[in-house]
């Protein structure tokens, strides 16, 4: 069964996402927070990373940026966000994001991309 975190503060999306993940057998851990994301990555493997920008404590650029300049392995990683901007979509690919998808997600989108990184 393929591991995945989802880092994500709104309550109604991390539902979304875990209810998507868990219909389809995936393994889920959630947490709210980059700091705590950052925790779980050092200490477990996972197969993938739903990942927001906008979180409490540690954002997710920050977080792959800590754990990019750290040297520590992480999961492929599918920024999901409400940001828009080309901008941090090529801040996403810098960072190494194999995928980017906007909010309000379109769930067969969704889950088609997380299909093909969680193989």
């Amino acid at each position: 069964m393929k591991k995945i975190l989802i880092v994500e503060d709104s309550p109604v999306n991390m539902k979304l996402f875990t209810d998507i993940l868990e219909a389809k057998n995936y393994d889920v851990t959630k947490t709210y927070d980059g700091k705590e994301a950052y925790e779980k990555i050092k200490s477990s493997a996972y197969d993938l990373m739903i990942l927001d920008i906008q979180l409490p404590v540690l954002d997710g650029f920050s977080l792959l940026k800590k754990l990019k300049d750290e040297n520590i392995k992480y999961p492929k990683t599918i920024i999901v966000s409400a940001f828009a901007m080309d901008k941090d979509k090529q801040t996403a690919k810098m960072l190494g994001c194999e995928n980017y998808i906007t909010k309000p997600i379109d769930i067969m989108n969704f889950l088609a991309a997380v299909e093909k990184l969680a193989k």
